[in-house]
């Protein structure tokens, strides 16, 4: 179970960090330095919304991931990856029959509202 949500996280980061990359290098090829601090920064706000679906409870978690996800630029990358997060977290919490662990749920709970902010706007 712990391996599966595992492998979806790998495969996630895998995925944002290509996407990154992608954009770093189309950024740096059309206006050289000043896009390098654009990439750092964005690289930097990916790791704030990684750090906030580790940690739902966390009081800006929710505002974090609205933050990035409602910016038309990175809106698909954002739900795509949230949506791939809450398949991954409901699929763990209807194999833990009776009561999954508290940490999916409120990761569930969290990715519900973000996608529902991000979609509405």
């Amino acid at each position: 179970m712990r391996y599966r949500d595992a492998g979806l996280l790998v495969v996630l980061f895998i995925m944002l960090v290509a996407v990154t990359q992608l954009m770093a290098v189309e950024q740096m090829c059309a206006s050289g330095e000043s896009d390098a601090q654009a990439v750092l920064q964005l690289g930097r706000r990916v790791e704030a919304v990684r750090g906030a679906l580790q940690h739902p409870e966390a009081p800006d978690a929710l505002a974090t991931i609205i933050e990035l996800g409602r910016e038309q630029r990175y809106y698909v990358m954002v739900r795509g990856w949230l949506a791939w997060q809450l398949q991954g977290d409901q699929s763990i919490a209807s194999a833990s029959h009776d009561q999954p662990p508290d940490n999916i749920s409120a990761r569930i709970k969290l990715l519900n509202e973000a996608i529902r902010a991000i979609d509405l706007e």
